[in-house]
């Protein structure tokens, strides 16, 4: 994950010109099912928001950066955590 950031600069970048955007979405504690109790209730806790995330959550983020409106977004690294410091 730590090139990770480094990657999407560079490809944001060299395919600016071909009309390609390229950014990386941290999606935080995603209620998918792999969370014990101990885990989610932690996670809970420490979100600023009071729940976890959705898959829901993240996909909209997706929908959005691949829209025409989110077309000036390019090379950024997105927290989508619920307020997560």
């Amino acid at each position: 994950k730590g090139a990770l950031d480094r990657i999407t600069l560079a490809a944001a970048r060299e395919l600016a010109h071909l009309g390609v955007t390229a950014n990386v979405i941290n999606p935080g504690p995603i209620d998918t099912g792999w969370m014990s109790e101990e885990i989610r209730e932690h996670c809970i806790r420490h979100t600023p928001l009071g729940r976890l995330g959705t898959p829901q959550d993240t996909a909209h983020l997706v929908d959005f950066l691949c829209s025409r409106e989110g077309e000036w977004i390019n090379g950024q690294l997105l927290m989508s955590n619920g307020g997560i410091a």
